[in-house]
């Protein structure tokens, strides 16, 4: 069984469940209003079309702790799924982004609901308001997954505070991602964000809460924790790379918005630390443009690339996989399960989107 396998046999499960709660909730919706109605739909739509690699990552973490029933540990896996919902709902807001898994984001998509007769004030404010509040609903109903699953009082509060803990710390990485768009940062600052908002949230807190509820040992936690961590550092990296680098079409989303919110990630921080003259001075004049095109984004892509940080990138993710694969054997014995690890390790840094 590689990965790509191990995701299939996964997914044959978690999608039916995922439309059957998701059909429960929309029938519970419709005694209030046809509005909460559409809320759940749309929570539906921009839940069914994500990759679903969180909700898989908590399965994984299951099968580590040597998880036996599949179905047992679904609600878990969906309520992370929806915690992620929830945090892209609000990021889409704070990043103004119009583009997310092919579609408006939520924001947009409830803002366009009004015609050219009502004012731009009015309709940007109705699709924020609305958004902040599917992300709360999406957000509650992750918290209600886990107190009406199978598993004991005790384990579900263990998995509450987890996962509360996860998603305080992305806030503040959250937090921080902001203010150093405004504000010089060092480059261990911004790893230190990037563990916070990413590296903790899309592979330890998974990990960590499906390999819990399996009644994972400490050491086999603590060396997952470590994989986890060089992993979603790697993740981020290669997240900088396609925000510069990637095919809109593929990924879903505009490959504009992280230069023009001129986001200090780890890949332009190197940048800056490595061009000069007249491409430094370039660099800094778009990297933050409100109003960059396309041709900005390939001056930016031409710069990174012949200063030699399109280079270090491709190196360092590399080195960040390898750092993180040589926890895999401290973490299982079992080859297959050592294998799907070290494939997933490889898919972070390989993927499209």
């Amino acid at each position: 069984m590689d990965f790509k396998k191990e995701l299939e046999v996964f997914l044959l499960e978690f999608e039916p469940y995922e439309r059957g709660f998701f059909s429960k909730r929309l029938k519970f919706a419709s005694k209030y209003h046809p509005l909460i109605v559409k809320l759940y739909r749309d929570l539906f739509d921009f839940s069914r079309r994500g990759k679903k690699l969180r909700a898989f990552l908590v399965y994984l973490g299951w099968r580590l702790g040597k998880g036996k029933d599949i179905k047992m540990i679904l609600p878990i896996a969906l309520a992370y799924e929806l915690v992620h919902s929830f945090l892209l709902i609000h990021d889409d807001i704070i990043d103004q982004s119009e583009v997310r898994r092919g579609k408006p984001t939520i924001h947009k998509r409830y803002e366009k609901l009004f015609g050219p007769s009502t004012s731009l004030r009015a309709s940007e404010h109705y699709g924020v308001s609305q958004a902040l509040i599917l992300g709360n609903i999406a957000f509650l109903e992750a918290l209600g997954l886990i107190n009406f699953s199978r598993f004991s009082q005790n384990q579900k509060l263990l998995c509450q505070r987890q996962l509360v803990n996860t998603i305080l710390e992305t806030c503040y990485g959250e937090g921080l991602d902001v203010e150093y768009s405004y504000k010089s940062a060092s480059l261990n600052q911004i790893w230190k964000m990037t563990e916070l908002k990413t590296a903790k949230y899309t592979f330890i807190g998974p990990l960590i809460l499906g390999a819990t509820f399996a009644g994972i040992e400490k050491r086999q936690s603590e060396n997952l924790t470590k994989f986890g961590l060089f992993l979603g550092k790697a993740f981020q990296l290669h997240d900088d790379f396609l925000g510069i680098f990637g095919d809109e079409k593929v990924m879903g989303k505009s490959i504009l918005s992280d230069m023009r919110e001129g986001k200090n990630t780890v890949l332009i921080h190197k940048a800056r630390q490595t061009v000069k003259g007249r491409d430094k001075k370039e660099l800094e004049q778009i990297w933050g443009k409100r109003s960059g095109r396309i041709a900005d984004l390939k001056v930016v892509r031409k710069i990174i690339s012949d200063c030699g940080t399109l280079a270090w990138c491709e190196w360092d993710k590399e080195k960040l996989v390898k750092e993180a694969k040589i926890y895999i054997p401290k973490i299982t014995s079992d080859i297959n399960l050592q294998n799907i690890l070290s494939q997933t390790a490889d898919f972070v840094i390989r993927r499209e989107s």
